[in-house]
């Protein structure tokens, strides 16, 4: 048998005393025409009680003790509400443990009125008696030999009995479920009810307590370091967290995997510490997986790491495992794996170490997480000097964002403190002569309470407020106090508009030759006619170095892992690891990557693959490697170059093509534009107009170009796309590009004067074209200058970052950066 920890023991007699008395107020009560109503209002005040505390701090065990000093006290009977069916035989075992004046009744076979004795427990779920489904309440229904549950309590209550509820994990019994409300409210209809939670403050319990008109709930609140005071709670738990620093790597990670090793690490490295230590603890791992077919993975996984198949257990809903709770003593099991039963309930105190690969982000979810290596194995409690790393537990997130769940049930547990309800004070229940009666239309007499000076006043108030709402319904919700409705007789004062049809005009807006340089026509960049030999020089030129041919033996890559303490919010060391790659997402992304390298339809992918494969073939034969020579690992190694090193394809076929891409004249620039609108005035462009197929931020820069105060801007013209006379520029994969911007720039040495610029929404994209772009070049006009309006407040440059392969914002622009550009 437990014996009660002080904090315990002390919440105990707190709880007892409350509720028995409750229990005393009403056997004191007279019984005549207001028992009844008499005895509710008791029940509403005093007979309602709450348990909050972390998982771990014996809420079972003192709900229990409770419900024992209760029944041998008072004559009363008990029905225990499990959240979950898998916890039931827990329970039971407890019961029949701990409690020597309580008694374990199967609801099921257990319902003979003769045989009640106080004490007896009835041990079940919600789901098993509140469905709307017969079948799946089969202890509601009268027998040959037993009466329904529902005619077992009227019986029970006839006797003399109370019925007393326990809810157990309270936070996950009443979502939604009418049918819950109504059978504790209507059929149980309980003198006591007991409610334990591991989350404080929860809004289901809250909604609990309204529905059933609870008026008063007592709470019982024990702390996180009351149960790590007493030995029954580790004092922390550590997360790991995995971060890639470049992003275009990040999908090649197997996350599942690198968590995984991580964690069964970490359980090896306690598993070696206990017995370091003379502590004959084998170690719970916890895995949590996504779906079956991650269950096969885990499995694979484990077995490659040298964890033997019989250290192994599975239970899952469709593989359940009928020893699962034998496990948690079973030290010849090392490692569990589930999906989500084990999440809610599951009692393993040898468990250090969780790996969790869902995705959830409901604190909720993470409570039950937290909670299933909270627990301090009874070995360990009694012991002062054991290491600090066997003082916390371990979680291992392959999903860096589930990280979020788990802080923030870190934060409700934390905001749990220590409080004792105090004893109500005996009800006042006013007596017959006390009560306001009235008749109903059927002439039978009801009773009501009289209320006191402070109810009565806060009905008024409530009185006042409804009628204040009234008002507001009455007048619209955005009514104003002196409004009033109006009279509809009272005809518009607004005057009827005729409006005349504009008749069509064009505006025309000739070139502007006064200003200084500007060109007769543009030039543009376009890929020779004969490009034959293309393919060969994009595979010339992919250079296959040591550093290249390394990473075709390349299974992992360097990540970093993050460690966090949740309830301190503490960050530990990073840590540098190497993380499993996705063989399968390499083989894809390969195949994307030639697929990408001809968008724009030049080339040929199949011919390019084969002639990649053959020199690297060739390279793996110089080198010796003929291991490496087989068709399949040659275009596995392929895959791997294209995939982490992405861009030493693209710099080939770059200078592949810029080869075959010459200078051409475009059209002349037209004479003149027109317009069906009356266009704005400009300084500087070229037709002395803000073009009307200008977006919102091409129309801001357009502006700050005409806003040069320092005399560098000459003259700017907007370069429409797949016109004759536009700039472009082939970019290979991606297309022509057409920059938004042509600008006449004083004193510019380079571009012969012209400097192209390109206004961006977004600095970066998922096809990549805005990197593409910012590493192109004219061959007349240059470098393009990429910017980006920050804020709608300044300008500011854009330049790539080969470390990220993305762009970033490099400085602010002004108009004497364009001369240098």
């Amino acid at each position: 048998m437990i014996i009660l920890k002080t904090f315990q023991q002390t919440a105990v007699n707190s709880a007892y005393s409350i509720l028995h008395s409750c229990l005393d107020d009403i056997a004191n009560l007279h019984k005549g025409a207001a028992y009844r109503a008499e005895k509710e209002y008791i029940i509403q005040h005093k007979g309602n009680l709450l348990f909050e505390s972390p998982t771990g701090t014996g809420k079972t065990l003192m709900m229990g003790h409770v419900a024992e000093k209760l029944s041998i006290n008072h004559k009363m009977i008990w029905i225990w509400l499990a959240p979950f069916g898998g916890i039931i035989e827990q329970t039971r075992k407890v019961i029949k443990q701990e409690f020597k004046a309580l008694y374990v009744s199967d609801v099921k076979t257990e319902r003979s009125v003769a045989n009640l004795r106080s004490g007896n427990v009835y041990v079940t779920t919600w789901s098993s008696v509140a469905m709307t489904n017969a079948d799946s309440r089969k202890s509601r229904q009268d027998t040959e030999t037993m009466p329904s549950l529902d005619i077992l309590f009227d019986a029970a209550r006839a006797s003399g009995f109370s019925i007393g509820v326990i809810i157990d994990e309270a936070h996950h019994s009443f979502r939604g479920q009418t049918q819950a409300y109504q059978f504790y409210k209507n059929i149980i209809a309980p003198e006591i009810t007991i409610m334990s939670t591991a989350t404080p403050r929860d809004a289901d319990i809250e909604a609990f307590v309204r529905s059933n008109d609870i008026k008063h709930l007592s709470r019982i609140t024990v702390s996180r370091q009351q149960g790590i005071d007493a030995g029954l709670l580790k004092k922390g738990i550590k997360v790991g967290l995995f971060r890639i620093s470049h992003e275009n790597a990040k999908s090649l990670v197997d996350f599942d995997k690198t968590a995984l090793l991580a964690g069964l690490q970490t359980h090896r490295d306690l598993h070696d510490l206990l017995k370091k230590e003379g502590v004959t603890i084998t170690p719970l791992l916890l895995v949590q997986a996504r779906s079956n077919e991650n269950i096969e993975d885990i499995r694979q996984w484990l077995q490659q790491a040298g964890m033997a198949e019989s250290k192994v257990r599975v239970h899952t809903a469709d593989e359940p495992d009928p020893h699962l709770m034998s496990i948690a003593i079973d030290e010849e099991v090392e490692v569990l794996i589930f999906k989500m039963a084990v999440a809610t309930g599951f009692d393993a105190p040898r468990a250090f170490t969780l790996v969790s690969m869902r995705t959830s982000r409901d604190p909720d979810f993470g409570i039950q997480i937290i909670g299933r290596i909270m627990r301090v194995d009874r070995r360990l409690q009694s012991k002062n000097d054991i290491p600090e790393a066997l003082r916390y537990g371990y979680v291992f997130l392959s999903d860096k964002e589930t990280q979020s769940g788990l802080t923030g049930a870190a934060q409700r547990i934390n905001l749990i403190r220590d409080e004792l309800s105090p004893v109500t004070k005996n009800v006042n229940v006013i007596p017959l002569s006390g009560m306001v009666t009235k008749q109903d239309s059927n002439g039978q007499v009801q009773f009501v309470l009289t209320q006191s000076r402070e109810e009565q006043s806060e009905a008024v108030s409530n009185t006042d407020e409804i009628k204040s709402n009234d008002t507001i319904q009455r007048f619209g919700l955005f009514s104003f106090e002196d409004e009033r409705p109006l009279d509809q007789t009272v005809k518009s004062s607004v005057p009827s508009q005729t409006y005349a049809r504009k008749e069509t005009a064009t505006y025309t807006y000739p070139l502007n030759t006064a200003l200084a340089g500007v060109p007769k026509r543009l030039k543009r960049a376009q890929t020779k006619l004969d490009m034959s030999d293309l393919l060969d020089d994009i595979v010339n030129l992919f250079d296959i170095n040591d550093e290249v041919i390394n990473i075709t033996q390349q299974s992992a890559v360097s990540i970093v892992r993050e460690n966090i303490e949740i309830f301190t919010n503490r960050r530990g060391p990073d840590e540098s690891v190497q993380a499993a790659l996705l063989q399968k997402e390499i083989y894809q992304r390969g195949q994307a990557s030639l697929f990408a390298a001809n968008k724009d339809g030049t080339l040929s992918i199949k011919s390019l693959q084969l002639k990649l494969e053959e020199k690297l073939k060739q390279e793996f034969t110089r080198r010796g490697w003929m291991h490496m020579t087989d068709k399949d690992k040659v275009r596995e190694a392929l895959y791997k170059i294209l995939v982490l090193k992405s861009n030493q394809l693209h710099k080939a076929i770059k200078e592949a093509t810029f080869r075959h891409i010459e200078s051409v004249d475009a059209e002349p620039l037209p004479e003149f534009v027109e317009s069906m609108d009356e266009l704005d005035y400009s300084r500087y462009n070229i037709y002395s107009i803000y073009p009307d197929d200008l977006n919102t931020w091409e129309l801001a820069f357009a502006k700050w170009l005409d806003a040069d105060d320092q005399d560098v801007v000459r003259w700017w013209h907007r370069n429409p796309p797949r016109k004759p006379y536009s700039v472009l520029i082939p970019i290979p994969g991606h297309g022509n590009f057409y920059p938004d911007f042509v600008v006449g720039v004083k004193d510019r040495t380079r571009g012969n004067g012209i400097l192209l610029i390109d206004t961006k929404e977004r600095i970066n994209d998922e096809e990549g074209q805005a990197v593409a772009k910012i590493e192109t070049e004219h061959m007349d006009y240059k470098k393009v200058m990429i910017v980006y309006w920050e804020n709608k407040e300044r300008w500011m440059t854009v330049e790539y970052n080969p470390t990220q392969n993305k762009n970033q914002l490099d400085r602010i622009l002004n108009y004497s950066l364009m001369q240098s550009y």
